[in-house]
């Protein structure tokens, strides 16, 4: 028996999601440990065209796909296609994508809200999806396997007892109705293998089952537990409330070790990790396993930077974990919206205000910042709410990330009752990256996000939204410099942020960034569709085609305008100090002029983006000396001294440092795509990564 397994990924313009699939690596390992006795092969893709040609030469019994928000689509083509070469190829589909979501509790709830009847229509329109697993894909393949084996590995035989499977969602035989199977206990909740925990499943690492993935190009993923305890009504976990398993640190310790000796040994590999856990560095287990990866660090100097979505409570570990780590993990708790009648409607009332800021002051300590998301439009937030809440996290030097709202068909807000309940306006664009061409067919992949509510209007979201673009790009570590030089001149950092987003609204104000600016508010508004169908209507024809292969339009705006914006850091600079000297002019006297030009001057010599995307045999490789009358940078290492202990002529010698031009190099080539879009998903990822590694080399002569 073949079975192939996919976690599909649109690579028209350069893949989205970079994470080795290391979901399908534990159905492959289970399925291979559960049937060592029968003749079972099994493949594993992420990319569309070798699973298109393994349907076509390689021809699986069984294939299974990943279905996420990223490739709902392209998941349904697969299976069409794969019932096209051979109508006896059984067709599963499982992932949160699905209007029933996954877990016990949404099933025992009968699909409330008129899930049921979406979930039915869902399937009505996917034919070729034999079957839709709803609970863990690790138990429920097995139940699937047996199910097919007992059928004498025959698809008809199956749909034709009309009866379901256990774990699985499928269409009754006359297409009327779901057939429910039950749920399938959780591997490691199940008291016959509660001593062994997760450790059940054999590793997909240390088993070699990953190991064509580990060319240094995909960033490792690890899950160290499964299950999240918490309700939030924006995520597809948020509806079923569960316990959770765990991986002992033994087995996990073991992948790092393997996965560590194989990078390390590609120059060009990537030094991050992910780590895919609900809530990461909430268990003293977490902790523990801190310890055994310190070991792998000292050894291989990898990983370098671990990526992790961050505990809702008991933040202590987290901070622990990332002292015995060298301090190299992600250090950030995002509150989504500091609205109280908020919090309650999205049930994250587990944080108080107290708690959240003792966090933010222990990461001050470690000289790290920190990070918060904010989600627009949630209900009960206004436009004057989300203002309040960026100004509270920016008063306590928290970096802050606005996100706007999908409504995701899984979580408690894609439901019918609460959009109705808070007024719920939702409009559709296409995903980043998330299309393509097969076999004359153009697929592309649609998020519905929320573009109003009940306390926010279409215009207030987009008023937030083009906000948001100014707060992503000062959040940077690159503007950090001139964070020191406000706090120093005692400029609210939001205030600064609020000027500087009023001065680029002025029709009146040229410049570049005034340019870039206009030209990202524009397409925050077009990029928006009524329905769907109206946006795969302009995306497929040929025109608007060939401006989404080009990045011209449907990018992440975030990331394609912070990467337009680091290209002309001059004219940004320009900018900033412009509202400096003609909107805070209190707050500093005209004899310190001279402080604000030589900051100015300095910071406009001192960046490499320009040499990091230039061809290396045009770059600049003279030293070259800068004067300031000021010494800013030697102010920046002792700010809390006065000004006037820095206010002499300096000189500077500055160079480019090529080793590090060519590390930050191959860091954007693990995320593929031309230049400029590389460069702003690599910023993207490191929108907290320290500023000098973008720094020229300096030497102070005199």
């Amino acid at each position: 028996m073949k079975v192939l397994l996919g976690d599909p990924r649109h690579t028209t313009v350069g893949a989205h999601s970079y994470f080795i699939p290391i979901g399908i690596g534990y159905i492959a390992a289970n399925i291979l440990e559960q049937f060592k006795k029968d003749k079972v092969e099994v493949k594993l893709s992420t990319d569309p065209k070798e699973i298109f040609d393994l349907l076509e030469n390689w021809k699986p019994d069984i294939i299974g796909i990943s279905n996420y928000i990223w490739n709902s689509y392209l998941s349904n083509l697969i299976c069409d296609y794969a019932k096209k070469i051979n109508p006896n190829t059984l067709c599963i589909l499982g992932g949160p994508e699905f209007p029933a979501g996954t877990g016990q509790r949404r099933i025992e709830n009968n699909f409330k809200d008129k899930t049921y009847d979406k979930s039915l229509q869902y399937l009505i329109e996917r034919p070729s999806v034999d079957y839709f697993v709803w609970t863990d894909g690790e138990p429920t393949f097995i139940e699937i396997i047996k199910y097919f084996k007992e059928n004498n590995f025959s698809v008809k035989k199956m749909k034709d007892k009309d009866e379901p499977i256990v774990g699985c969602a499928s269409l009754s035989k006359d297409k009327k109705k779901l057939n429910i199977g039950s749920y399938v206990t959780r591997i490691g909740m199940d008291g016959s293998v509660k001593a062994q925990g997760r450790d059940v499943i054999p590793s997909p690492y240390t088993t070699g089952l990953l190991d064509k993935f580990l060319d240094g190009t995909f960033v490792p993923a690890f899950e160290t537990a499964r299950g999240c305890p918490f309700l939030c009504t924006f995520c597809d976990q948020g509806l079923d409330q569960t316990k959770i398993t765990t991986f002992s640190v033994k087995r996990l310790t073991e992948e790092m070790w393997y996965v560590g000796k194989k990078l390390s040994a590609i120059k060009s590999a990537t030094k991050t990790v992910f780590i895919f856990d609900a809530n990461w560095g909430m268990f003293e287990k977490d902790v523990d396993l801190a310890h055994e990866i310190l070991k792998v660090m000292d050894k291989y100097d990898w990983p370098q930077y671990i990526e992790c979505l961050t505990p809702k409570s008991n933040w202590n570990n987290l901070i622990k974990i990332n002292d015995i780590l060298k301090n190299r993990v992600q250090l950030s708790l995002s509150m989504q919206s500091l609205e109280m009648k908020t919090l309650k409607e999205i049930k994250r009332t587990n944080w108080t205000i107290k708690q959240y800021l003792d966090f933010v002051n222990e990461v001050k300590k470690r000289g790290k910042p920190t990070a918060s998301e904010m989600i627009i439009p949630l209900p009960e937030e206004t436009e004057k709410s989300y203002y309040e809440g960026v100004k509270f996290f920016m008063d306590n030097h928290v970096q802050t990330r606005t996100w706007s709202l999908m409504m995701l068909v899984g979580a408690e807000l894609g439901r019918d009752e609460p959009i109705k309940k808070h007024g719920l306006k939702a409009k559709y664009r296409v995903l980043p990256k998330e299309f393509g061409e097969y076999h004359g067919e153009k697929i592309f992949e649609i998020e519905k996000i929320c573009v109003g509510t009940n306390t926010m209007n279409f215009e207030e979201y987009l008023n937030c939204r083009n906000y948001s673009f100014i707060l992503k790009l000062l959040g940077h570590a690159i503007f950090l410099p001139i964070n020191k030089l406000t706090k120093k001149l005692d400029i609210s950092w939001f205030d600064f942020s609020m000027a500087l987003n009023n001065v680029l609204k002025n029709k009146d104000f040229k410049g570049k960034f005034k340019n870039l600016y206009d030209d990202f508010c524009k397409e925050s508004r077009n990029e928006l569709f009524e329905t769907k169908e109206e946006a795969i209507n302009f995306y497929s024809k040929p025109k608007n085609y060939k401006l989404l292969m080009s990045g011209e339009i449907g990018e992440n705006l975030h990331a394609k305008y912070q990467a337009k914006s680091f290209l002309i850091l001059e004219d940004i600079f320009t900018t900033i100090f412009y509202v400096l000297k003609n909107n805070f002019r209190k707050q500093y006297s005209k004899e310190n002029e001279s402080i604000l030009n030589s900051s100015e001057k300095w910071l406009k010599n001192l960046y490499l983006i320009d040499a990091i995307m230039a061809d290396k045999d045009k770059i600049k490789k003279d030293n070259y000396k800068l004067n300031i009358d000021f010494d800013f940078p030697e102010w920046l290492k002792e700010n809390s001294m006065p000004f006037e202990k820095f206010k002499k002529n300096t000189t500077y010698q500055l160079s480019y440092d090529f080793k590090k031009i060519d590390y930050i190099r191959n860091e954007i080539k693990t995320v593929q795509g031309d230049k400029e879009r590389a460069l702003g998903r690599y910023l993207d990822r490191r929108h907290m990564l320290s500023f000098d590694l973008f720094e020229k080399t300096f030497l102070r002569l005199s």
